[in-house]
């Protein structure tokens, strides 16, 4: 299959220097609640929705964190052989009552502390992880 280009939404909960994160159950990485938007949804419904599907709890968005799509950090190689460029918007949020099931496509839920981030992290979700506990100004282009 020939590389694409994709637009995602992403959802980046922090609190106190702490980050949620999903486990993907196709190569078993770490990454931000968020998916592809489909056809006909805004930005904002495609966060959303995908939180609520991966992480089974509803969120509420509190900005806008940023757009990622800088080829060196949002191309991603499926292990079915897909390449992919993502450009992500990715906000800042809340995690809030449950809402119900996991998707499919996660296998786990957890929050990290920030200094112990786990190595099997996705790397197009590591700009967007490090700007969410960081001060710099929002919303990063990037």
């Amino acid at each position: 299959m020939s590389p694409s280009v994709q637009a995602t939404a992403g959802v980046a909960a922090v609190v106190d220097d702490r980050v949620l994160l999903v486990r993907r159950t196709d190569d078993g990485t770490w990454c931000l609640p968020g998916g592809r938007v489909e056809f006909g949804e805004s930005i904002t419904a495609c966060a959303q929705r995908e939180f609520e599907e991966e992480t089974g709890q509803q969120v509420e968005l509190t900005g806008l964190l940023g757009v990622y799509s800088r080829p060196d950090d949002q191309v991603h190689q499926y292990p079915d052989g897909d390449v992919v460029h993502f450009v992500g918007v990715v906000f800042e949020g809340r995690a809030g009552a449950p809402a119900g099931p996991l998707a499919g496509d996660t296998s786990e839920v957890r929050w990290f502390a920030a200094a112990q981030l786990p190595s099997e992290l996705m790397a197009s979700d590591a700009p967007p992880i490090r700007d969410a506990l960081s001060r710099r100004a929002r919303p990063v282009i990037d």
